[in-house]
């Protein structure tokens, strides 16, 4: 036998185990990974979950300017799973000439919830869904098989994490028009806006000042935010991208494997 059949014999052997065994291996670890996260990422999702979300603790958060850049706005919230339910904050307000300290909270029962919380959770439950799905005694026949799983699942997750990451950017209309501004107690100025995000591990309240020009156009003049990290957030984060790379990795043994066999 020469050296070349012998080495592609060896390899015909290692790809068999890694679609016999090895994919069911690394499917049971990114199943475990996302069970961390979806354990660790309070939002309403099933019955369970929301069972889970109503006896969370709130969570007291003070938010500030990063490096301390600005002492003229502040904020401490109250944060259950996925929604802001309480905050007292306040903010240097121009008047006329005259500066001020205006301070307005949260009313009473409003919240303020946080989509990107809920959307990456509901990415996060299909991702479990398509792992959870995978029968323990099927045998993968070939790698474009596995492929079609892991790039659907990566799609799951690369979702999630831009959920968190990539906050959608809001045009003018929807920051003005937002309902959420009515919580607000007492109101906020007319050339004021606000808006709850996450911006990957932290939660950020950004304020807008805003001026309408001679053409009756709203546009912003200064924007300023506070923010706090979030330690279950950072922990989603992780788990997030520690999934992606188990599955990249198990891509990358099987693309390595199978460009060696198809050499002439």
């Amino acid at each position: 036998m020469s050296k070349e059949k012998a080495e592609a014999e060896v390899l015909q052997k290692e790809l068999k185990w890694l679609l016999k065994d090895e994919v069911h291996f690394v499917m049971q670890d990114i199943r475990a990974t996302l069970q961390e996260c979806y354990d660790c990422l309070p939002f309403l999702g099933t019955v369970e979950k929301t069972t889970k979300n109503m006896e969370l603790q709130p969570q007291k958060i003070m938010l500030t300017c990063p490096n301390g850049s600005s002492l003229n706005f502040k904020g401490m919230v109250t944060l259950r799973g996925d929604c802001v339910e309480g905050a007292d904050i306040q903010f240097k307000h121009k008047q006329g000439k005259d500066n001020h300290l205006f301070r307005t909270k949260v009313k009473q029962g409003a919240v303020w919830k946080l989509a990107q919380i809920r959307d990456a959770g509901n990415h996060l439950c299909e991702a479990l869904d398509i792992v959870s799905q995978q029968d323990s005694h099927h045998e993968y026949k070939t790698v474009e098989e596995v492929f079609m799983l892991l790039d659907s699942l990566m799609d799951r997750l690369l979702q999630c994490r831009q959920c968190l990451s990539l906050p959608k950017r809001k045009s003018m209309a929807e920051l003005v028009g937002n309902q959420n501004l009515l919580i607000f107690s007492p109101p906020l100025p007319n050339d004021v806006a606000m808006s709850f995000y996450i911006h990957t591990s932290k939660l950020v309240l950004a304020l807008y000042c805003l001026h309408t020009n001679a053409q009756q156009t709203v546009e912003i003049t200064n924007r300023v935010q506070v923010e706090a990290v979030v330690k279950w957030l950072n922990e989603a984060i992780v788990f997030f991208s520690l999934a992606l790379q188990q599955c990249q990795q198990l891509k990358d043994k099987l693309t390595a494997v199978t460009q060696i066999l198809e050499l002439p």
